[in-house]
């Protein structure tokens, strides 16, 4: 992909919706006027959008706060009130007469100086207030989400959240995970986005680089650290990431983003809504990527070279050159874009019928063998979805295809994925008992299809492989009032399928509002992750060929001395002899007891304060392979004489030469398909106690300049390890810290200066294992409004060039600084 295209594609997509976009305004009827202010200040504010519900009239504030809705017909309506860095407003009972004019004057309150009444969805799977919420809740608000649009990724809006890991190890290859038990393909914490699980079924991983939803279309990131799976099922089991993109109505308009930056950087994408008529309203967006992935480096093994050519100790070389693959393997790109139509039945009803397709390839990612380059991958998906403010049904098939091998470059290996999604998911709300007692009950149903041999150039994954499994869940969950401050709340969800036994997730919570804005909550949750697809059935080289031809002399000679003739030991060891990677389908989900107590709330009128700390007991964790086989479906290769003491001689002496070549190659001989073989598979193992404790704290030195800090630590106590060659690390530091400085005066400028500090820690996944050494990376952002609608803004990402790697296994990274020009009409 060519930086040409990305040129081509947005003036394409620029003249389309120029095309389209005709003035609906209407003529004649009622006038609204008004004005917009801070409450705090009572200054008058630009740039707020007033929309008359359930029609098409919509307008922003402009010359001081001003506003004026014309052509509305004779009637009663409501103004509903939005801006970003402002709560949500709505003025109801606003009579408008034929022919006359009506004025309303409106103030907002700052979101930031208010947080704990912005609305969030994620900890109960219904809307309540953030200091409500049942659970340790941060959220990414719309107008923090528009200071991003300077860097343009989704994952990295989050990295400076209490409790967040998000690691970042190539040009789009993040990791995105809460609290502990981080991995290089992390999957403990689910990402949904408007409903929809967007990682890929083959083994979970979350493609950051192939979202169809850009940032510029994202409203608002809710992150729920802790189990969910009382509400979410399987795989919502360190926390839940629930990202809503934005509704048409809201954004009716225009909005265009052009980025451009180091390291042949280039970013655009375009959204465009409209309302037909008070029923129907669209909405397009489209998004193209293009850059240099600056931070790969060719671990092929040069002995001529300080660390054999390596960036760093304990890697392992690269089998593969990059300089065999094409000049544009190290060009990262992404083409995505959605298209959603709604239909709404009246101001709380309505239909959603949404489409989207992501086209992006040449992205590098950390594995659990090393590294891999997925070249080509293909992702449609189609949802339609029912709203309303009791039942709420979503339909969904999604699908990810990958037409060209994803490559690996420590080993001679590839693999391919075509995989189906089909699920729908129905939910039940409702209040009883004036409002006391309120209930969500749920059922979802999905079908998954996956498939690794559908082409003979790409070597299958799994085996057996062109899987189908099904999944059911149940939930329901209870929120009582005993008093007024006083909540108790009850959730229990049975999970089924074909693919792991049935689990049951309970959860329980008491919420203790002590006085307005301040909150006190106890937890309990239980959680599972069911094992992916390739830690069952995984069938992947490990490496290349060992040569153990001299064991298998050694050993024969050493019994054919000692039983006085020649004696073959039977072990069949060659000089190509087979290293794999595989599964163990006898595997279990992992289980997560999980107890916290919160705080949540407002001191005085500057401060807000979160703390939160936690115990989970973790049980049945799924090993990496490092430890070696799983001894219960690939016993340890013995000798075989015929003579009990010359075997118990050959099996001595095969481990102590096998030591010499490789200190891990005893607990990996086996026999694998009817030949002696170096194996790896992943195992439960051990029972393991995690504690942990998150504090954040947001002061303002004035409405618009805020000083932050947060800090999270963990610690892990190993009760039982069932593997004892197995290490078992929470690969997560144990002491982070973020601290910042922002100054943000809605709609004119702002500016933002974080330092993001991680003690060093130790990281095992997979065939990595080695030390992450601290590291302390400082960001700086800022952007001003030229005008109401252009907003040019800047990001320097690691403003002090320090070189460092985030996981183990993963590329160095460096500066990275971006500008980008966002148009609004």
């Amino acid at each position: 992909m060519k930086r040409s295209s990305v040129l081509v594609f947005v003036l394409s997509i620029l003249a389309i919706v120029t095309f389209s976009s005709a003035s609906l305004a209407a003529q004649g009827g009622a006038v609204i006027t008004g004005t917009v202010s801070d409450s705090a200040t009572g200054e008058r504010l630009d740039g707020i959008r007033i929309t008359v519900a359930g029609k098409r009239f919509s307008v922003y504030s402009r010359n001081g706060g001003a506003f004026v809705i014309k052509g509305i017909p004779a009637g009663t309506y409501t103004l509903e009130v939005r801006g970003l860095g402002w709560l949500a407003e709505d003025r109801s009972g606003i009579v408008a007469t034929e022919g006359d004019t009506t004025n309303v004057n409106i103030v907002v309150r700052s979101d930031a100086k208010n947080t704990g009444e912005i609305v969030v969805y994620g900890a109960a799977r219904q809307a309540q207030k953030l200091t409500e919420a049942p659970a340790a809740i941060s959220v990414i608000t719309p107008l923090q989400i528009e200071l991003a649009g300077s860097h343009g990724q989704i994952a990295k809006t989050m990295e400076h959240l209490p409790g967040v890991d998000v690691v970042w190890s190539g040009a789009n290859d993040f990791n995105v995970n809460t609290r502990g038990f981080n991995n290089s393909i992390n999957r403990r914490t689910l990402v949904l986005i408007d409903g929809r699980d967007p990682s890929t079924p083959l083994i979970n991983l979350n493609e950051w680089n192939s979202f169809s939803s850009v940032l510029g279309d994202v409203q608002q990131i809710e992150v729920v650290r802790g189990p969910g799976s009382a509400l979410y099922g399987q795989n919502a089991y360190n926390g839940v990431i629930n990202v809503t993109t934005t509704n048409p109505r809201d954004v009716i308009g225009t909005r265009v983003s052009l980025t451009a930056g180091e390291w042949n950087l280039y970013r655009a994408s375009v959204r465009h809504a409209g309302a037909i008529d008070e029923h129907w309203a669209y909405k397009i967006s489209i998004g193209a990527d293009y850059q240099y992935n600056y931070s790969f480096n060719s671990r092929f093994k040069d002995t001529t070279k300080p660390l054999n050519g390596l960036e760093y100790a304990g890697l392992a070389p690269d089998v593969r050159k990059i300089d065999t693959m094409g000049s544009n393997i190290l060009h990262p790109f992404a083409y995505s874009g959605t298209a959603r139509v709604d239909y709404n039945i009246d101001a709380v009803k309505r239909f959603v019928l949404e489409g989207g397709y992501t086209y992006s390839g040449n992205e590098f990612y950390v594995n659990q063998t090393g590294r891999l380059v997925v070249q080509d991958i293909r992702k449609p998906f189609v949802r339609l979805a029912y709203n309303s403010e009791r039942i709420n049904v979503q339909a969904l098939w999604s699908n990810r295809f990958a037409p060209k091998p994803q490559l690996v470059f420590n080993a001679l290996a590839n693999s391919g994925e075509q995989s189906n999604v089909y699920s729908i998911d129905a939910q039940w709300n409702d209040k009883f008992f004036d409002d006391k007692l309120r209930v969500v009950a749920g059922v979802i149903q999905e079908l998954q299809l996956v498939n690794t041999t559908y082409d003979p150039a790409i070597n299958p994954l799994i085996k057996p492989d062109d899987l189908s499994n099904n999944f059911t869940g149940i939930y329901g969950q209870g929120e009582y009032s005993i008093t007024p401050a006083l909540r108790l709340v009850g959730a229990l969800r049975v999970d089924r399928s074909t693919m792991f036994n049935t689990q049951l997730s309970p959860k329980a919570a008491l919420v203790w509002e002590i006085e307005k804005g301040h909150s006190l909550r106890a937890t309990f949750n239980r959680a599972f992750l069911r094992p992916s697809y390739a830690d069952l059935y995984r069938r992947s080289p490990a490496g290349p060929p060992a040569n153990l031809a001299g064991v298998n002399r050694t050993v024969d000679s050493v019994v054919s001395a000692v039983a006085g003739t020649p004696t073959s030991a039977n072990l069949n060891l060659t000089a190509a002899t087979g290293r794999w990677n595989t599964g163990n389908y006898t595997l279990t989900p992992e289980t997560a007891l999980s107890y916290e107590l919160g705080y949540t709330g407002q001191i005085l009128k500057n401060l807000f304060v979160t703390a939160n700390a936690y115990w989970n007991q973790r049980a049945n964790l799924i090993a990496s392979p490092l430890g070696g086989i799983a001894q219960n479906i690939y016993p340890t290769l013995k000798s075989n004489t015929g003579d009990a003491n010359l075997d118990r001689i050959g099996d001595s002496v095969m481990m102590a030469e096998l030591a010499k070549i490789n200190a891990a190659y005893p607990s990996q001989i086996t026999t694998y398909e009817g030949k002696s073989s170096l194996v790896i598979a992943p195992t439960d193992i051990a029972i393991v106690n995690e504690y942990g404790a998150e504090l954040s704290v947001d002061y303002f030195l004035t409405n618009e300049l805020k000083v932050w800090a947060n800090y999270a630590y963990i610690s892990v106590d190993v009760k039982e390890n069932a593997v004892t060659a197995q290490k078992i690390l929470p690969n997560t530091s144990p002491h982070r810290v973020n601290v910042g400085l922002e100054y943000i005066k809605p709609n004119s400028w702002d500016a933002n200066v974080s330092l993001r500090y991680v003690e060093g820690f130790r990281w095992i996944a997979g065939l990595f294992d080695g030390y992450v050494p601290a590291y302390a990376v400082l960001n700086i952002s800022a952007g001003v409004y030229v005008t109401d609608a252009i907003r040019v803004s800047g990001n320097v990402f690691n403003a002090l060039d320090r070189a460092h790697y985030e996981i183990f296994g993963g590329n160095i990274l460096r500066r990275q600084a971006s500008l980008t020009a966002t148009v609004n009409f």
